[in-house]
């Protein structure tokens, strides 16, 4: 039986991680990763060199492969050009399935509140509004060419080398537990079981599908948990106006924005994904 060819376009941290999990069992793709730099796989992985903003080739084997794409927007504009240009690309590729993985920022703040995938989108940042438009991309793009696909919108990845562990060796303050505001998270290795099983569930038309590990948390207990487990002393804790002052746009912006990610439909449709439900043991298993 031949192998379908699964292209992993923009392939680099949860593309590391989902390759990993792959090769440890048993599957019925044969993997591909573009990214602009080559990397050294096994034998079981062609990693192709392709830059999406600037390289145009007919890549003969995208014709009836499934697709994963994570590379992130191009920041020029406030739309995707970069998933513009391949979505280009294959406009003439038989295409079985598009995974984009996408961002819970597209539903803006929310005051905390509950939110499904049939509630409106309100992005705030510029990099929400990028996101916002590559979902409607690949949805337009998958209505045309009369294929699937499955849009996966993701809060907070943690795992290993991905924890604020330069923030907690600065020491640096943490805003009051009054004035901290609710996130979502997950492990990656939990997202990319749900991103590999995305690859083969039954759906009969395109799907908007929330991602977390189902216990949205105060950004300020995610710090302290790992303070705790690393048996650090805590730092001071400071209002958010006065993190206002100190953290950087970037930090700021995720504080500005709180919701509750509702994962019904992510539990229906791939059940058992989630092994770190417990926060203590995902942050374990990342150091």
């Amino acid at each position: 039986m031949s192998k379908t060819n699964l292209i992993l376009a923009g392939s680099g941290y949860l593309g590391d991680t989902i390759i990993d999990m792959m090769n440890s069992g048993k599957h019925n793709y044969s993997l591909i990763e573009i990214a602009r730099t080559r990397k050294k796989r096994s034998n079981d992985v062609m990693s192709v060199q392709f830059d999406i903003d600037q390289d145009y080739a007919d890549l003969e084997y995208l014709e009836n492969s499934k697709i994963i794409y994570m590379a992130p927007p191009d920041t020029s504009s406030l739309s995707d050009i970069r998933i513009t240009k391949f979505l280009k690309l294959i406009d003439q590729k038989s295409i079985n399935r598009f995974v984009y993985i996408s961002t819970s920022g597209v539903y803006g703040d929310c005051k905390g509140k509950i939110v499904t995938e049939e509630d409106a989108i309100k992005p705030k940042t510029d990099r929400a509004r990028r996101r916002a438009d590559a979902e409607s991309q690949v949805l337009k793009y998958s209505n045309h060419n009369n294929s699937l696909a499955i849009v996966l919108r993701v809060p907070g990845i943690y795992g290993k080398d991905r924890l604020p562990l330069k923030r907690i060796m600065n020491r640096e303050p943490l805003i009051t537990h009054d004035d901290s505001r609710v996130t979502n998270l997950i492990h990656v290795e939990d997202l990319s079981r749900i991103v590999i099983k995305s690859l083969d569930i039954n759906i009969q038309k395109d799907e908007v599908i929330n991602v977390s590990d189902g216990n949205p948390i105060k950004t300020t207990k995610y710090y302290e948990i790992i303070y705790e487990i690393l048996g650090k002393d805590l730092p001071d804790y400071i209002t958010y106006e006065g993190a206002k002052r100190l953290y950087d746009e970037k930090r700021l912006s995720f504080l500005n924005e709180s919701r509750v990610l509702d994962t019904k439909k992510m539990n229906k449709l791939m059940p058992g994904c989630i092994r770190y439900q417990d926060i203590r043991k995902g942050i374990r298993r990342s150091l």
